[in-house]
């Protein structure tokens, strides 16, 4: 699986307006992509104006009909477009087999 992460600084005043596009038009984008197993957008708690997205694809994604070349990027651009200048990171990871259910789940926590 590739996970994309997009950072974004977003000024509070424009929280509001950021957070209604990525929750209207990306989310629905997102929604309809085959090749999207899920998304989240987070923001900062030391710095409410740091916003990450992140999105994890299948591992054909970059391939054949990818996210890159496929019909859903224009629109997901467009989407996004008045936050683009707002974005200072993004990057494409891919998963490995290192991973696992923290204490929280596993109940095996420190008291």
């Amino acid at each position: 699986m590739y996970i994309e992460t997009v950072r974004f600084i977003v000024p509070p005043s424009g929280a509001d307006a950021f957070e209604a596009v990525v929750r209207g038009g990306v989310v629905n984008l997102l929604e309809r992509n085959n090749q999207c197993f899920a998304y989240e957008l987070a923001r900062g708690v030391g710095d409410p104006a740091t916003y990450v997205l992140r999105i994890e694809w299948t591992e054909d994604s970059d391939r054949i009909g990818g996210v890159r070349d496929g019909e859903h990027l224009a629109p997901l651009l467009r989407e996004v477009r008045p936050y683009i200048l707002s974005v200072v990171e993004a990057y494409i990871t891919e998963t490995t087999a290192v991973r696992g259910d923290g204490g929280a789940i596993l109940g095996l926590g420190l008291p």
